[in-house]
């Protein structure tokens, strides 16, 4: 009870002195530096060789003492300043795919810093980076998490170098976000975009110069198709003339449902935004009340998966 209600405080105070930024240097107010176990017993060392000398009257163990007191103060500062100045900065926020590990883009900058271990806190696996020395790209792994977008939590620096006599650590925190995508999953019988004309409410081909699209507001009522509508009650078809920007114009819709309805309406409207974008067509995506526009390109795919990561 007590180590929680420690933890919780240290938390706190971590929250209100060093809040989330894009890009953290580490100062001496963000480092934290004790003696290891290993560096307790080199302690202990030089105390009982101390003791000796000065008891003994022996200048060669009383020497002895003196250096290694040197060596350990030295090490105390090595330790300190392999931190020191070590700048983090977030590249761009993290994406992936739901039950898939991420990687969150990071750029590390010091001017020699080695043996550095970065995860994130309270995490148990941390990642090595052996050697710092100017500018260096790096990929933070992340674990697996369900749809949605979370907050990244806050790191975990250390380092025990030169000698593993101390132990030097930091929590930067950073802000970006983790976007988990739904799933890609292809809807069953379906291999193209072409082969169910009535899926995800695209546009539709008719005869002449007319194609169908799902209706939206500002339609004129005299093109709703009423029979259709005794269909799907839920979306109604309006006719549209045929124009030089409407041929490549499709729509991806996504039903008003919950639970694992959801989930799988949602993997299939994932797969068919990719395969819309990689054939080079303008689409659109119609949520439970809202609505985004026709468009193509990354920035508007990415928006749209990003919609439907928070559904």
């Amino acid at each position: 009870m007590l180590k929680r209600l420690l933890q919780q405080k240290f938390q706190a105070y971590l929250a209100r002195s060093q809040p989330a930024q894009p890009s953290v240097c580490l100062t001496q107010k963000r480092i934290y530096i004790l003696p290891s176990r290993l560096g307790l017993w080199f302690a202990l060392l030089v105390l009982l060789l101390y003791l000796l000398g000065t008891n003994y009257q022996n200048n060669l163990i009383l020497l002895s003492s003196f250096m290694l007191l040197s060596l350990l103060l030295l090490t105390m500062l090595l330790a300190f300043y392999n931190l020191y100045r070590l700048e983090l900065s977030v590249v761009a926020d993290a994406e992936t795919f739901a039950d898939q590990p991420a990687a969150l883009p990071l750029q590390l900058n010091s001017a020699n810093c080695q043996m550095l271990q970065l995860g994130l806190q309270g995490q148990r696996l941390q990642q090595l980076v052996p050697v710092i020395s100017g500018q260096l790209p790096f990929a933070l792994q992340l674990p697996q998490l369900s749809r949605g977008c979370y907050e990244l939590p806050r790191l975990k620096l250390s380092s025990q170098f030169p000698f593993g006599l101390f132990n030097c650590w930091s929590y930067p925190a950073l802000s970006a976000q983790l976007w988990v995508y739904p799933a890609a999953l292809a809807p069953t019988g379906q291999q193209n975009l072409d082969e169910d004309p009535d899926n995800q409410g695209q546009t539709q081909p008719l005869e002449g110069s007319e194609w169908l699209k799902p209706y939206q507001a500002g339609d004129q009522p005299r093109r709703i198709l009423w029979k259709k509508l005794a269909t799907n009650p839920q979306q109604p078809i309006v006719r549209q003339q045929q124009d030089g920007n409407t041929v490549n114009e499709q729509w991806v819709k996504v039903p008003n449902a919950s639970g694992a309805a959801l989930e799988l309406a949602l993997q299939h409207a994932c797969y068919r935004l990719q395969q819309l974008e990689g054939a080079g067509s303008r689409y659109g995506l119609l949520l439970p009340g809202k609505t985004l526009a026709l468009g193509q390109g990354a920035q508007h795919l990415q928006r749209c998966l990003q919609e439907l990561a928070l559904c």
